[in-house]
Order: C-alpha cells, then sequence, then structure tokens
C-alpha cells in the first residue's frame, strides 16, 4: 500500500474526516475538506499508471462524495458556531453551495483519472 493510501485510511478512520463533520457535527468543516482534497488528490497521482485504485477508495467517490453532498443540501441554517464566524443563514447557504459545486468538481477529477490514454 502506497503511503498516500495509508494516509488517506488513517483520515477516514478518524474524527476529522469530513461526513463525521457533516453527518455527526452537522456542520460545515473546512480544514476536513482541504485535507480530504489533498489526500485524494495525492492517492490519485500515486496511482495514475497503476491499472486500477482499491475499492475503498473508489467507493469513498463513488458513495460517500454523493452522500456528503447530499447532506449538505439539507443545510438551511447555520449554528451558534457559524453565526460566530460572521455567517448569515442566507451566506452560509451560498458558501455551501460553492463547496457542493466544489465536491463535484473533484468527483469528476478522479472519474476523469479513470481514463485510459
Amino acid at each position: 500500500m502506497k503511503e498516500s493510501l495509508k494516509r488517506f485510511y488513517e483520515y477516514l478512520e478518524s474524527d476529522e474526516d469530513l461526513m463525521y463533520c457533516v453527518r455527526i457535527q452537522v456542520e460545515w468543516n473546512e480544514d476536513a475538506f482541504l485535507k480530504m482534497k489533498r489526500l485524494s488528490r495525492a492517492v490519485m497521482k500515486d496511482y495514475a499508471y497503476e491499472d486500477n485504485y482499491p475499492k475503498r477508495f473508489i467507493a469513498y467517490f463513488m458513495y460517500d462524495i454523493p452522500t456528503i453532498m447530499n447532506i449538505l443540501s439539507q443545510f438551511k441554517h447555520c449554528s451558534k458556531n457559524e453565526k460566530s464566524k460572521g455567517y448569515t443563514d442566507e451566506t452560509y447557504r451560498i458558501m455551501i453551495t460553492e463547496k457542493i459545486d466544489q465536491l463535484k468538481k473533484l468527483q469528476q477529477e478522479f472519474i476523469n483519472s479513470l481514463n485510459v490514454d
């Protein structure tokens, strides 16, 4: 197992995982998102010349990312914590919509990495 994949799996098992943040804490976590993107891209880069990705990595993009987007689409109001950061319900929904778009782009990046050259 390549080191990037090991770090990605460690991330998934931690409470820093974006899924954990949106499902359990019910709020956006920018640090978890940025870490997930960085780790995902490192795995894609390390496996770029391999014939396949490990199943768990594929499942993350095919099941977990859509689940995260679905949960986020249900966010209508920001928490007290988010309000203390200066968000209103409206600005929070706008930010969440932008994050969903970024997740879609990352998922598409993964799908494009499956193309055979």
